[in-house]
């Protein structure tokens, strides 16, 4: 029996033949949807500062109050003393030079060249009044303990002592547009001027369980905030201290890989559902 080429085929298979894998993924493409909408993309409350979650502690006068906590010195610090007097002898024993601050690389270095460290005993060795015992005493008892000790040897002397850190010293790492770390030259700095300083956390860092890792002369404690709740700024550590280590845990959407947005979860799906359906069409011309 002879064949004849090419063999009939009915408009009805060939129909079917070529709907079929448009059809199916149409509906890959539905479902694809729906999971990026639940799961992939990073939604609007996990990106929002300062969101209105838990009760925040408002005053009569309508104030978030803040809790500070004393910092309180740790071993290897770096205090800045300034003693000041009507005796200028007296001033340039304790003080370093303008022209001496003016030498160092934007005023920087001249805290780590001239401060006081803390020695592993949590002592300072001064001038004059030799080891001042400081660990675990905050500026303001540290204060008044050098001018009770200035007192005993220039009984005549009106004296002014101030006494500050050399800068508020941090590390932050993890999700974050510039990990390292920095110091803000400040008394005092929030949680988020520090994020700021490095750039903001990314679009896939966890803003919900931002870890700070804190030093205390006895040891290292660990806490978790929520900086999406505005009742952060009533916490005590909405406050960095020096030495804290901040730690921007990644979303579930770090590990998946696949976009951040919507959109970019669904283009980078679709690129590779195009690719696979353009395959199976030539394998199956091929067949």
């Amino acid at each position: 029996m002879d064949l004849q080429y090419p063999l009939p085929v009915s408009k009805n298979y060939i129909c079917r033949l070529k709907l079929t894998p448009f059809i199916l993924m149409k509906k890959i493409i539905l479902l694809l949807l729906i999971a990026v909408t639940t799961v992939s993309c990073v939604s609007r409350k996990k990106l929002t500062y300062l969101q209105d979650k838990t009760e925040t502690k408002i005053d009569s006068a309508n104030f978030a109050k803040l809790d500070r906590e004393k910092y309180v010195v740790q071993v290897n610090d770096i205090i800045n003393v300034t003693v000041k007097s009507y005796s200028e002898e007296l001033s340039k024993l304790f003080n370093v030079s303008e022209q001496s601050r003016m030498s160092a690389v934007g005023g920087d270095l001249i805290f780590y060249l001239n401060g006081y460290s803390v020695s592993d005993e949590g002592e300072i060795n001064m001038p004059v009044l030799g080891r001042v015992y400081v660990l675990g005493k905050n500026l303001t008892e540290i204060k008044d303990i050098i001018t009770v000790k200035l007192g005993e040897y220039f009984k005549e002397e009106t004296i002014y002592v101030n006494v500050q850190l050399a800068g508020i010293r941090y590390t932050i790492i993890g999700d974050i547009n510039n990990p390292g770390k920095y110091i803000i030259y400040q008394n005092q700095a929030n949680i988020f001027e520090a994020i700021a300083m490095a750039g903001d956390i990314t679009t896939v860092g966890n803003r919900n369980e931002v870890q700070i890792i804190r030093q205390y002369p006895d040891g290292v404690k660990f806490f978790e905030i929520d900086l999406t709740d505005k009742s952060i700024v009533s916490n005590p550590l909405y406050f960095i201290q020096p030495n804290d280590i901040i730690n921007v845990k990644p979303l579930p959407q770090r590990s998946i890989g696949i976009g951040t947005t919507g959109f970019q979860t669904f283009a980078s799906i679709l690129g590779v559902l195009a690719s696979s359906l353009s395959v199976y069409l030539a394998l199956r011309n091929i067949n």
